[in-house]
């Protein structure tokens, strides 16, 4: 099992939706288009029918999908939303933190952040050098909560070390066909700091919706594949992510909070692991 995202739950001061709303690849098109005003309806569906949770990054369409979400969430009550966007690694030195998140802010049409992620631990950028900017922000009420994205165990214990504030949530690629990043080391350190794992890519981007033993219960259980999935990745105790730009991809999605697998096919999917590219 993963880490518990009560942490992060209890921490928003509202109730999230166990499926977040994902963003990547979105937001390409031009702010006009009938693309992007897909994408606005979808998002708007989605936060209509209780999806809370919205999970973007500056990197995604080089600010394209903050700007979406900020078309989204126009005209809604934002203490019901939780917003989290995720910082590059051409703004983590000293001094740069701050008018990223400003531009952020900017994009999203909100003054605030409900959570800001490192979105990784690179090599070839100082992303230690963030967290005290972060916590700065957070002191300053300009951003709540403190996350790291991509982060294996050494690494999340180096940015422990460094912080001031809770880390909340760690976003990891997860999904019962990539389990080998959230390792029993990371899991028991997520545990042990009450850091909340959130799953993304829990559907491989459809990579995996052909798989047999997918198809096959899927089928026993008169629901989509995709749907399987997601109910599996639930009942590894973390939040997840899922992008879905078509309305019966969005009711499909939140209708897969209510599928209760059994034991033995949770344990099916939880063993076996195929390679992926």
């Amino acid at each position: 099992m993963t880490s518990s995202p009560s942490n992060l739950l209890t921490k928003s001061g509202k109730p999230l939706h166990p499926i977040g709303i994902g963003t990547w690849a979105i937001g390409t098109h031009p702010i006009f288009s009938a693309e992007t005003a897909a994408e606005v309806a979808a998002l708007r569906q989605a936060i209509g029918l209780g999806q809370n949770h919205i999970d973007g990054a500056e990197m995604y369409a080089d600010g394209g999908a903050e700007q979406v979400i900020g078309q989204a969430i126009h005209g809604e009550t934002r203490e019901d939303l939780f917003i989290a966007s995720k910082i590059w690694k051409n703004h983590v030195a000293n001094g740069m933190v701050r008018p990223a998140v400003e531009a952020m802010q900017k994009r999203l049409g909100t003054d605030y952040l409900d959570l800001l992620y490192i979105h990784a631990p690179w090599f070839d950028a100082p992303w230690q050098q963030a967290i005290p900017q972060i916590d700065q922000l957070i002191d300053e009420g300009i951003v709540r909560h403190f996350g790291v994205s991509n982060f294996n165990a050494e690494r999340l214990s180096e940015a422990l070390a460094i912080t001031r504030h809770p880390i909340v949530a760690n976003q990891m690629h997860y999904s019962w066909m990539h389990q080998t990043e959230v390792t029993s080391e990371l899991r028991n350190m997520c545990n042990a700091n009450d850091i909340a794992i959130v799953a993304y890519r829990p559907l491989e981007r459809g990579d995996m919706l052909q798989q047999p033993i997918l198809l096959d219960i899927a089928q026993r259980y008169g629901k989509t594949p995709a749907q399987i999935a997601l109910a599996w990745a639930l009942t590894q105790d973390c939040l997840l992510l899922a992008k879905a730009i078509r309305p019966e991809h969005v009711e499909q999605n939140i209708a897969a909070t209510s599928i209760q697998l059994k034991p033995e096919d949770v344990a099916r999917l939880s063993n076996f692991v195929p390679t992926i590219n």
